[in-house]
């Protein structure tokens, strides 16, 4: 045992060995069609269709005010408008030269569609911040997955009351936000007897 001693101390030397399976799956890159896509995403060279947002607004009341926005010119590749956002590729065609122009739409906003219709994914942030201008351009353009998406969060982040309901319940219907609607609808079923003689009806239509 001494002659295992180096001035009193004993050193061991110990060689470890894993029995651990390597999956090799984790050496094999996943489908980067998606990221190559976003390489696409508002490049020039890449597109054959362009858009000019902006310059044009609406207020609550519908009524256009002007010169509200700075004007901000977008690229796309009019194949895949095609298959993600079929109203806005029906509003130009591959190679033409002049810009499409886009009123009512906020350059973020719209910015944010062209962006999920390549494969990107629009923030909680983002969607928290504008939700119904989101809602409004995704149903415009028919981009049904971001106008779901929004549509989840303005249903959570909304507040339901009985002086917010009516008009809720006319937005809900009118953009056909079915998940919002149900939520609506659940508060006036909890709520009717606060409901009643305080709200009229009149003006809503068969749901």
């Amino acid at each position: 045992m001494l002659t295992y001693l180096n001035n009193g101390t004993l050193t061991l030397e110990i060689h470890l060995r894993t029995n651990k399976q390597v999956d090799p799956a984790s050496f094999v890159p996943s489908n980067p069609c998606s990221g190559n896509l976003l390489k696409g995403f508002n490049d020039e060279e890449m597109s054959d269709v362009a858009f000019e947002v902006g310059g044009e607004v609406e207020s609550a009341a519908n009524r256009r005010k002007r010169g509200k926005t700075i004007t901000t010119r977008f690229h796309a590749f009019h194949a895949i408008l095609r298959l993600n956002a079929p109203s806005l590729s029906d509003m130009c065609r591959p190679g033409d030269e002049a810009a499409v122009p886009i009123n009512g739409v906020e350059p973020e906003v719209f910015k944010m569609l062209l962006y999920f219709c390549y494969g990107g994914k629009v923030s909680e942030d983002e969607l928290e911040a504008n939700a119904k201008a989101i809602i409004e351009a995704a149903d415009r353009f028919e981009v049904i997955n971001l106008k779901l998406q929004a549509e989840a969060v303005l249903t959570k982040q909304t507040e339901i009351m009985v002086d917010n309901m009516l008009d809720n319940l006319l937005y809900a219907n009118s953009k056909n936000l079915a998940l919002f609607q149900e939520k609506i609808m659940d508060f006036v079923a909890e709520n009717g007897d606060r409901i009643v003689g305080n709200v009229s009806f009149d003006d809503v239509p068969d749901v």
